[in-house]
């Protein structure tokens, strides 16, 4: 089978009972030179991302709650299930696991056209999976599916190996990069996708990824790791959004809000979102007034006025309040605003701080443009 691991056990549509799902993962994995040791546990419905640099463990971590790593020493528990304790000699296959794993290749049956790599999976689900025609349509691959596998480009195999996972409806996916191969648009549609699923299907997700940005528009909880180690473990938003954090450290960071959708302007292109009790604009987008998005917002796009000017061509100003600062290597500082409630980052020069006489408690107006909101 390709080392394809798509054996979930399908759930169907997302119930009321409020069934618990607890993943523990107390584990070592001895392997020369390195070694993972990671003891940790998640509750609830949610999606839990794993970040780290190369080589930290990241994906033997996710090797091992697949199964794919029978030598590991320790435990593993899904629910009530046990499905690894080498103390006990206890050692469930992969195909006996009951989850989906989207590899950063990949891995579709090449001997198949895409319609049937698709019903392949659909056949195991057994029922109780997201409907066929809904789901190629979303991940945006109805027009590939009388096509051979050989003809796809590298972005459209992966989308079809998500569709094929997803088919399965698990209770558990794991993804290990899958996205890294597509362009930013195809990323976005299939992240808002896939943020749908998991909240409609009430399934735990296990993602590895490099990009913040990723991770920001689809995790709730967030893992740091190192040299084989859990460093920091919690709530994704402020992971990346805190003073001190370590994400926090270099001209990467970014913010997430909240924000509510008010209506569309199609003459210009645009849609209004309410910030709290402010506004903003964003690039045309699909959602329908009132739906509750999560907007992503680079550090490096947010520039820092101290009056309200509105005589300029930058479409979002906000009220903000300076709540910390914090140097960022030897030319820049990072700001720590607060605005509605929420927390929203800027980067700017030393000299630019020094010349605005930017202080903590400082009232400021935040400028960004329209175009550099990325909504979820």
């Amino acid at each position: 089978c390709h080392g394809v691991v798509n054996c979930a056990v399908p759930t169907g549509s997302k119930t009321n009972d409020n069934r618990r799902i607890m993943l523990t993962i107390d584990i070592q994995l001895p392997r020369d030179r390195f070694r993972l040791d990671i003891k940790q546990s998640i509750e609830g419905d949610l999606m839990w991302a794993i970040m780290g640099p190369s080589g930290c463990g990241k994906t033997s971590l996710l090797r091992t709650i697949a199964g794919l790593e029978p030598q590991a020493q320790g435990r593993v528990c899904f629910n009530d299930t046990l499905w690894q304790d080498s103390a006990a000699g206890v050692w469930l296959p992969p195909e006996r696991r009951g989850i989906g794993y989207i590899f950063q290749e990949a891995r579709l049956f090449p001997h198949l056209d895409v319609m049937e790599n698709l019903q392949f999976a659909r056949r195991r689900a057994a029922g109780g999976g997201p409907d066929f025609s809904d789901l190629v349509e979303q991940l945006g691959v109805e027009h590939l599916l009388n096509r051979s596998v050989g003809s796809l480009s590298g972005g459209e195999m992966q989308r079809v190996a998500i569709a094929r996972t997803l088919l399965n409806a698990p209770r558990l996916l794991l993804m290990d990069e899958p996205l890294s191969s597509l362009d930013w648009e195809s990323k976005a549609h299939i992240l808002s996708c896939l943020r749908d699923m998991q909240q409609h299907f009430g399934m735990l997700v296990v993602m590895v990824s490099h990009s913040r940005e990723e991770v920001a528009r689809l995790a709730d909880k967030l893992l740091l790791m190192a040299r084989g180690q859990a460093q920091v473990y919690g709530d994704c938003r402020q992971l990346l959004s805190s003073p001190g954090s370590l994400l926090t450290q270099d001209d990467q960071a970014l913010s997430i809000l909240d924000v509510k959708v008010k209506g569309h302007y199609d003459e210009y292109g645009y849609t209004e979102l309410a910030f709290g009790r402010q506004r903003l604009l964003a690039k045309r987008m699909s959602a329908m007034p009132g739906a509750e998005l999560r907007v992503v917002l680079s550090a490096q796009e947010v520039s820092i006025v101290v009056e309200d000017i509105d005589c300029t061509s930058v479409q979002n100003r906000v009220l903000a309040t300076i709540r910390a600062i914090q140097p960022q290597g030897s030319n820049n500082v990072l700001l720590f605003l607060t605005a509605e409630g929420q927390t929203l980052l800027a980067l700017v020069t030393r000299r630019a701080k020094g010349l605005l006489q930017l202080s903590s408690g400082m009232q400021v107006f935040a400028h960004f443009k329209a175009s550099c909101l990325d909504v979820v």
